[in-house]
């Protein structure tokens, strides 16, 4: 027993038991004792050179976080309805290029999203012309999520040989925005006549505040809900990556046909008088 191996825990364990205990340790801790619980960056780059994580993924991903918190300012929309930016981050065992153009292929030919710019670190894709949103409008299958944001940014990063980072990007201001003014005016309509109707007898004056408070709420609850699909969606698209593209979409792509020569595009039979009965 003295002479057995000492059990080592691979990197995909430690990240895994590492967030297992913090879940345990937010579980546990008691309200409110989070304003003064606090750790400097190099402590815990001390810390995650113990578990054998380098300094520079360390530093990166407190970049990560600093920038998702200031990508956003901190509005009374945010403030009542959430983040208006929804990111998913992913690292893609696959080679840069590879992934750049399989999520490129995905937010065009699945998602029905149109590039409206492109740089050597990012591309921007939205819905598009009047056309892309009304088809976002009437858009009922849900296959198309992202038709709904207001674009979409792609950033796709290598990290090492074969191996990358991507980056999705969700503006989805255009929806908050909505339900922020449906809940509005829904509950000015709704309260106005309760208004008027407290000058007769002010019992009605009780109605008006839950009045104006019920459609904001619902509203905020659909908010809630297209923010879990359009997460949804964001992760399916980084778990394609993963999986990398399928050969048929690879030939697709490529094009495997001479130039010049148009795919799918049947011989035209050539002419030949029919006999005619007398023959």
């Amino acid at each position: 027993m003295a002479n057995q191996p000492e059990k080592r825990l691979r990197p995909a364990e430690v990240e895994m038991v590492l967030r297992r205990a913090a879940e345990l340790n937010a579980r546990r801790r008691p309200r409110g004792s989070e304003e003064g619980a606090s750790i400097s960056p190099e402590v815990l780059i001390q810390v995650a050179a113990a578990a054998g994580i380098p300094e520079g993924d360390v530093r990166r991903a407190m970049w990560d976080l600093a920038s998702e918190k200031t990508a956003e300012p901190h509005t009374l929309a945010r403030k009542l309805y959430g983040p208006a930016r929804l990111r998913a981050i992913r690292e893609v065992e696959q080679p840069v290029e590879l992934t750049r153009e399989h999520l490129e292929y995905l937010l065009r030919m699945e998602q029905g999203l149109k590039m409206r710019r492109k740089t050597e670190a990012s591309s921007l894709w939205d819905a598009g012309d009047m056309l892309g949103v009304v088809r976002r409008a009437l858009d009922f299958s849900g296959h198309r999520t992202l038709l709904k944001a207001h674009s979409i940014e792609l950033r796709v990063e290598e990290v090492e040989e074969d191996r990358c980072g991507a980056n999705l990007t969700a503006d989805v201001s255009n929806q908050r925005g909505e339900y922020i003014s449906l809940g509005g005016i829904l509950g000015a309509t709704f309260a106005l006549p309760l208004a008027i109707a407290g000058f007769q007898s002010p019992l009605f004056f009780l109605a008006v505040i839950p009045a104006l408070v019920a459609p904001g709420v619902g509203f905020k609850l659909a908010y809630v809900r297209a923010c879990a699909e359009i997460r949804c969606a964001l992760d399916e698209l980084l778990d394609a990556a993963e999986e990398g593209p399928p050969r048929e979409q690879k030939t697709a792509e490529r094009g495997d046909r001479p130039p010049g020569q148009i795919r799918g595009l049947q011989p035209i039979p050539r002419f030949t008088p029919q006999a005619s009965d007398d023959e």
